[in-house]
């Protein structure tokens, strides 16, 4: 556990390694922009003082509304409940006891099981179909998420091409002018350590120049990519997302960006990273702190697990990640729920497993109250020593108070042995297929939107 006075520790640190030590970034444009705001430059490596990072923090929003298809669909990240997003962009699929490969299918499944989630609020990027042309993918996945749910989804960027794809779906959706306020959200990463990568630079800078949203994600490795120690790691990661804030704000001040950090630390017997651990828990949530320290909207946490099928360390391991970001005050939570194999593996049984982990967390996080009501004196005067409190009209009122769940086990050991004794597995199975049944496509989009992306996305 970080300390108050630990997270302002690790903060300074970075603010020095950007200024002594640096930062690559990989893009001309880019490299200009940064030394007009008073960085120091040499080639693509590039030194930021202290100044100009202030400056930069001070400019983006700390916090701001993803407008939705509808008013109950907004978003606010910076104030406000923990925005929960689904599974993003495993090539892997658990389908019953076999791993496979992804399927357009999949994405499908995965927007209406989650369609019907009162937790989840926003679409990850599910599954990588891999029965669909490369060059097809990034449009199908989309068309998907947008005609099977009405939840804000994630936009994919990966290259200028998905970006040129991005901007051209959402001028179908909200016309030329989308672009007003935000509304389409995307994840970038940073690469450890020390770097912002061409790619992803260009298009932080393409989707901050149109006012968007952009989660900047740094997910440095403890060992491999970063120093061994959780906090040595934490400033590699800080320094990065720092670098790729005043960037942002260079190019438009006031664009939103999310304080993205995903760090953990690496098994140094294998070299492979490991997450669902104590030590991610443990940065996820001075990940929150950093953020807030800068003002800045941060994503922090997952329901993580290094678990490959959802047994008891998958859900165990995914208590203790989802679990550590959303007490510590995470706005947003990609990866959320449906995450197998150190995010390698999707499952829609995990997904809804997830969905009622996260239930249980925000009823634990909603203040519960003490006011005359809620400690009922009176009532406990009027029962008096010895009597009963099934009738009173105090628990009448409170009855339906505590979180009922959709589908775990709470019945006594003899039922439960009558009716076959069904574990959370099986349980999350027939949650899905009820789902999968009862899915109902939204249908707030007229024929001609319809038209015209079916138009666009299926060519």
């Amino acid at each position: 556990m970080f300390t108050i006075t630990d997270i302002e520790a690790i903060h300074e640190a970075a603010l020095s390694v950007l200024e002594s030590t640096g930062v690559l970034v990989q893009d001309d444009e880019a490299v200009a922009l940064l030394a007009a705001r008073g960085a120091r430059v040499l080639g693509r490596r590039v030194w930021l003082p202290e100044g100009p990072v202030r400056v930069a923090l001070a400019a983006a929003p700390s916090a701001f509304v993803l407008r939705g298809r509808s008013p109950e669909r907004d978003l606010v990240f910076g104030e406000g409940p923990t925005v929960l997003g689904t599974v993003s962009g495993p090539a892997y699929v658990l389908d019953g006891d076999e791993v496979r490969a992804g399927r357009l299918a999949d994405v499908e499944d995965v927007a209406r099981v989650a369609h019907l989630s009162a937790q989840i609020g926003f679409q990850g990027d599910a599954v990588e179909p891999l029965d669909v042309p490369e060059d097809e993918r990034t449009r199908r996945s989309t068309y998907a998420r947008l005609t099977l749910s009405d939840k804000s989804t994630e936009w994919i960027a990966s290259t200028d091409a998905d970006l040129d794809d991005d901007v051209a779906i959402n001028e179908i959706l909200w016309g030329a002018g989308w672009h007003s306020v935000p509304r389409a959200l995307i994840v970038l990463n940073t690469t450890s350590p020390l770097q912002l990568s061409g790619e992803n630079t260009r298009l932080l800078l393409r989707w901050a120049r149109l006012g968007q949203p952009a989660c900047v994600t740094a997910c440095t490795m403890g060992g491999t990519t970063g120093p061994a120690t959780p906090a040595g790691t934490l400033v590699v990661q800080h320094a990065e997302v720092l670098a790729a804030v005043v960037l942002a704000q260079a190019v438009r001040e006031g664009s939103p960006v999310i304080y993205g950090g995903v760090s953990t630390l690496s098994d140094l017997r294998t070299g492979m990273a490991t997450f669902g651990t104590a030590e991610f828990a443990g940065m996820a949530e001075a990940t929150v702190g950093l953020a807030r320290l800068c003002g800045l909207p941060v994503r922090a946490g997952a329901a993580v697990t290094d678990a490959h099928v959802p047994d008891a360390q998958a859900m165990l391991e995914s208590a203790l990640c989802l679990g550590g970001g959303m007490r510590a005050g995470a706005d947003f939570i990609l990866q959320g729920a449906g995450v197998l194999s150190s995010f390698n593996v999707a499952s829609l049984e995990k997904l809804v497993m997830d969905d009622e982990l996260a239930a249980m967390l925000r009823a634990e996080l909603e203040p519960a109250g003490a006011d005359a009501e809620r400690l009922a004196v009176d009532v406990i005067d009027d029962v008096g020593p010895a009597g009963g409190y099934l009738g009173a009209g105090h628990t009448r009122r409170h009855a339906r108070d505590r979180l009922r769940p959709s589908f775990l086990m709470r019945d006594a050991l003899e039922k439960w042995q009558a009716g076959g004794g069904e574990d959370l597995r099986a349980a999350a199975q027939r949650e899905v297929a009820r789902r999968l049944e009862e899915h109902v496509p939204p249908d707030d989009l007229d024929a001609v939107a319809r038209r015209q992306l079916a138009d666009y996305c299926l060519r």
